[in-house]
C-alpha cells in the first residue's frame, strides 16, 4: 500500500509519497485558518441543525455545506493541486494510506474535509485509511499483541453536575440496538464508579489477569489538555485529569486505543441559526489537543470527536468501528470504513467529518477473520420477560434519570422514582433495569411487582418464590409449603446472597391515593411492607419503587428520592417523529410543532395524545397548530386540582380534548362504562352488558364485537388503553363518567 504523508510545520506543508520505488515530495508555504464565524457555522450545522430542521434552517444548512466543500477544496489546492505527488497518486487512491502529521495547533484545521475538485470527493472517503499521526512521541507506543478473542472495551461515562448531556449516549444505542448474536463479537463493560482512581484499579486488575482492555472509551467533557472524571468530593463532581497522566496509565496497562466523544446536551431548544461567533470552536480544540497529547505519551491510536455529536451518529460509527476491528482491520482502515458507512447512510447532515483518527502506525488488534464481523444496529430488541414492554414508539431518552438512578444505587439500595401521571415512570424503571444488567451493574435477576392491585407482603414475596423456586428446592426448601413468617425469612436469606433489582411499581395505592382516599391496605399491612424494605436494606438487593408522589407519609426517610423531570425538547422532537411514523406521516408534514411541544410540559402521555390528535385531524400549518394549542390552553382552566390527582393540567386538558373530539356523545356514554372494569377490559364483556335479557344497558344495546373493537381501538389512539390482543385491552388511564350524560374525567 502506498503511503502519502502530509506534514505541517510552522508556515510550510510537505507532501511525501512512499511505497512504490522512488520517493516523491512537494513542499509549499501554508497558511490556513477558519474564521470564528465559519467555525460557529459548522458547529451549528453539526450540533444543532438536525434537532429540528424547519424553514429557513435547511437553506442555512445548505449554504454551510457548500462552504465546507469550498474549505476542502482550498486545503487541497494549498497542499496537493498541480504537484508531482498528486500526479503519482491520483489514480491509486484505492491503495493509499494518507497520514497527516500535525502540530498541536492543527486541532482546528479540518483536514478530513480535503476535497479533490475534479472528482468532487473528499480524500478521507477515497482511500482505505485516512489518519492523523504524531511522529515524535515522548513515549514510544507499545506494539499490541495480535490475538484471537473479543475486543474488550471499557466504557467510562462521566457527567458533571447539571451538564445536561444524555448519560448512556453511545452505550445505550449500542446495547439496545444489538441482537444477542451481534453482541457476541465484543465485550463492553461500564466503569462504576467513573472515577480516575477506579479506572486505574480496573485497568491494572485486567492487565494482572492477562486480560488487558483493548480500548478505553471516554464519554464526557474535556478542556484543553485535560478531561474530567467524576468525583463527588470535588466541585461540580469534576476531577480534571491531564492528558499526560491518562496517556501514561494507558501505556502502563497495555491499552492501545483511546476513544473520546462528547454527545450533545438535550436540555433546551437549539438556536434556529448560528450564533454570532465567540470562541465556539473550543470543543474542537479541547479533544483535538487532548488526543494529540495522549499520542505523545505512547498510545497506539486515538479516535476523538471534535463536536458534540448526536448519539445515533456516535453509536453507528462505533458499532462499525468495533466490528471492523474484530474482523482484523487495523485501526486506520477500520475507522475510515466506519466513516464511509456514515457518509453513505443517507443522513441529514455530513457528520462523517466529525471523527478525528490518530494512529502512530497501523494497529491490528486481531487476526484477519475469514468473514467480516458485522455489528448491525436494529430498531428494537427483545426485552426482559420479567419487565413490562417498552412503549409502542420505543423508549426515548430519560438519560438524566438513568444517570441519577445508576449513581444513587452506588450508595443506596432503596430508591423511589416519583412524578406526575403519564411521565413514564414504569417504562423508565424497566429501561433502567435492562441497562443496569447489560452493563454489569447487576449480576442477578430483575424482579417486577405491580401494586395496582391489592397485595400483602406474602403475595409480594411470592415473586421471590417464583424466581428462585428451583434453587430453593435443591436446598430442600419447598416454597409453597412455607407459612408467611418463614417465607419472609427465606426471602431475606436469598436476597442476602444474590444481588437482584426488584421494581415495586405504582406503590401510591398502598397509603391511599389520592390523599385522603381509603386504602385497601390496613395500617398494619402498610407498616409490614415498609418493615420488609427496612429489613432488606442489609441485603444485596436493590429496590426501585415508582409512585405519583414522594410517599414521605408512608416511607418517611427510608428511600432515596428521585423526581422524574419533564422530557427535554430534543426528546420531545424524537418522540413526535416516531409518532408521525406510526401514523404514516413525517414530522416535516407539519410546519411547526414547537408550540405543541412546549404545551406538553415534557409529559410523554400528553405528547402521545396531542400529537396523535393533531395527526388524525390533519393539522399542517403553523396557524392550525397554534389554534389547536389555544383550544387546549382554554381547556386547562377547567382542571384546577390536578396536582392532588398526581397529574399536570396540560395532561388532563389533552386527554379531555381527545375524548371530546375523538368520540361522539353516544360513544362517550359507552366508554363511561369502562369504570366498571378493573385493570383490564374485554370487548365481549362490554358487549354482553347490552344483550337482550331481563335487563341490559341501553348504552351498549346491540353493540357488535366488531364495533366494540373499533371503539376500543380508537380509545387506544387517545391514550386510554393498550391492546393485548383477541379483544382484550389494558388500562393506561381510567375513564370515569356518567352513562346517563356527558360528564367525564380521566384518571390514571
Amino acid at each position: 500500500m502506498l503511503s502519502l504523508r502530509i506534514s505541517h510545520s510552522g508556515s510550510h506543508v510537505e507532501a511525501i509519497l512512499d511505497g512504490d520505488g522512488s520517493r516523491v515530495t512537494a513542499k509549499r508555504e501554508f497558511v490556513f485558518a477558519l474564521t470564528p464565524q465559519e467555525a460557529e457555522n459548522i458547529r451549528w450545522y453539526l450540533e444543532d441543525y438536525r434537532v429540528y430542521p424547519v424553514d429557513p434552517q435547511p437553506k442555512i444548512a445548505k449554504r454551510i455545506e457548500n462552504r465546507m466543500a469550498e474549505v476542502g477544496q482550498e486545503l487541497f489546492q494549498r497542499v496537493l493541486e498541480g504537484s508531482d505527488v498528486w500526479s503519482a497518486v491520483r489514480d491509486r487512491l484505492g491503495d493509499t494510506r494518507i497520514e497527516v502529521e500535525t502540530e498541536l495547533g492543527d486541532a482546528l484545521v479540518p483536514w478530513e474535509l480535503m476535497r479533490e475538485p475534479v472528482a468532487d470527493r473528499p480524500l478521507a472517503l477515497s482511500v482505505p485509511s485516512f489518519v492523523r499521526c504524531h511522529s515524535r512521541p515522548a513515549l514510544r507506543p507499545q506494539a499490541p499483541q495480535t490475538a484471537a478473542g473479543k475486543p474488550r472495551i471499557l466504557l467510562v461515562i462521566c457527567r458533571l453536575q447539571d451538564d445536561g448531556v444524555p448519560f448512556r449516549s453511545v452505550a445505550r444505542h449500542l446495547l439496545r440496538g444489538l441482537t444477542d448474536k451481534a453482541k457476541e463479537p465484543f465485550h463492553l463493560e461500564v466503569l462504576r464508579p467513573p472515577t480516575f482512581e477506579q479506572l486505574a484499579r480496573r485497568l491494572r486488575e485486567a492487565k494482572a489477569r492477562a486480560e488487558p482492555f483493548h480500548a478505553v472509551h471516554f464519554d464526557g467533557h474535556g478542556l484543553s489538555g485535560e478531561v474530567f472524571f467524576e468525583n463527588p468530593k470535588l466541585d461540580r463532581n469534576a476531577q480534571p485529569v491531564m492528558a499526560a497522566e491518562l496517556g501514561r496509565l494507558l501505556h502502563e496497562c497495555g491499552v492501545p486505543l483511546l476513544l473520546l466523544n462528547a454527545c450533545r446536551s438535550a436540555d433546551s431548544e437549539p438556536p434556529e441559526q448560528p450564533k454570532t461567533a465567540t470562541d465556539e470552536h473550543q470543543q474542537i480544540r479541547e479533544f483535538g489537543s487532548f488526543a494529540h497529547t495522549v499520542m505523545d505519551y505512547g498510545a497506539s491510536g486515538v479516535v476523538a470527536w471534535r463536536y458534540s455529536v448526536f448519539v445515533d451518529t456516535a453509536a453507528q460509527y462505533m458499532a462499525d468501528l468495533y466490528g471492523a476491528l474484530a474482523s482484523g482491520l487495523p485501526l486506520g482502515e477500520a475507522a475510515t470504513m466506519a466513516r464511509k458507512q456514515l457518509s453513505s447512510g443517507l443522513r441529514e447532515i455530513e457528520d462523517w467529518t466529525v471523527p478525528v483518527v490518530f494512529e502512530a502506525a497501523p494497529v491490528q488488534l486481531f487476526p484477519k477473520a475469514a468473514d467480516a464481523v458485522a455489528i448491525k444496529l436494529e430498531a428494537g430488541t427483545r426485552g426482559d420477560s420479567a419487565l413490562p414492554d417498552a412503549p409502542d414508539v420505543g423508549f426515548i431518552g430519560r438519560d438524566e434519570t438513568i444517570l441519577r438512578l445508576d449513581r444513587t444505587f452506588d450508595e443506596q439500595n432503596i430508591v423511589l422514582l416519583h412524578a406526575y401521571a403519564g411521565s413514564g415512570k414504569t417504562s423508565t424503571a424497566a429501561e433502567f433495569a435492562r441497562w443496569y444488567r447489560q452493563t454489569g451493574g447487576l449480576s442477578g435477576p430483575v424482579l417486577f411487582t405491580s401494586f395496582e392491585e391489592y397485595k400483602r407482603v406474602p403475595q409480594v414475596l411470592d415473586e421471590v418464590g417464583r424466581i428462585f423456586e428451583g434453587v430453593l428446592a435443591k436446598s430442600g426448601i419447598q416454597w409453597l409449603t412455607l407459612d408467611d413468617g418463614h417465607r419472609r425469612d427465606v426471602a431475606l436469606q436469598v436476597l442476602r446472597q444474590i444481588p437482584v433489582l426488584w421494581i415495586w411499581d405504582n406503590v401510591e395505592p398502598v397509603a391511599g391515593f389520592p390523599a385522603g382516599t381509603a386504602s385497601q391496605w390496613s395500617a398494619a399491612e402498610q407498616e409490614e411492607l415498609a418493615a420488609f424494605l427496612r429489613a432488606a436494606r442489609g441485603t444485596k438487593a436493590k429496590f426501585l419503587l415508582t409512585s405519583r408522589r414522594d410517599e414521605r407519609d408512608w416511607l418517611h426517610d427510608l428511600p432515596a428520592r428521585i423526581e422524574l423531570p419533564p422530557m427535554p425538547f430534543y426528546e420531545r422532537v424524537q418522540m413526535t417523529e416516531e409518532l408521525a411514523k406510526r401514523h404514516g406521516r413525517r414530522i416535516e408534514d407539519v410546519e411547526d410543532w414547537r408550540p405543541l411541544l412546549r404545551f406538553t410540559d415534557g409529559n410523554p402521555l400528553t405528547l402521545t395524545v396531542l400529537a396523535g390528535q393533531a395527526l388524525r385531524d390533519g393539522l399542517k400549518t403553523r396557524e392550525q397548530i397554534a389554534g389547536f394549542v389555544e383550544k387546549l390552553q382554554a381547556g386547562e382552566a377547567v382542571f384546577e386540582d390536578e396536582a392532588s390527582e398526581g397529574r399536570t393540567r396540560s395532561l388532563a386538558a389533552s386527554l379531555a380534548y381527545g375524548f371530546e373530539n375523538a368520540f361522539t356523545e353516544e360513544e362517550r356514554k359507552q366508554l363511561a362504562l369502562l369504570h366498571l372494569f378493573q385493570g383490564f377490559v374485554a370487548v365481549d364483556a362490554l358487549r354482553w352488558m347490552g344483550e337482550p335479557a331481563e335487563w341490559c344497558l341501553e348504552e351498549v344495546k346491540g353493540l357488535t364485537r366488531e364495533a366494540g373493537i373499533a371503539l376500543l381501538d380508537r380509545a387506544v389512539e387517545t391514550g386510554l388503553l393498550t391492546v393485548l390482543g383477541d379483544g382484550y385491552y389494558r388500562f393506561i388511564r381510567r375513564y370515569r363518567g356518567s352513562s346517563g350524560g356527558c360528564s367525564s374525567s380521566i384518571t390514571q
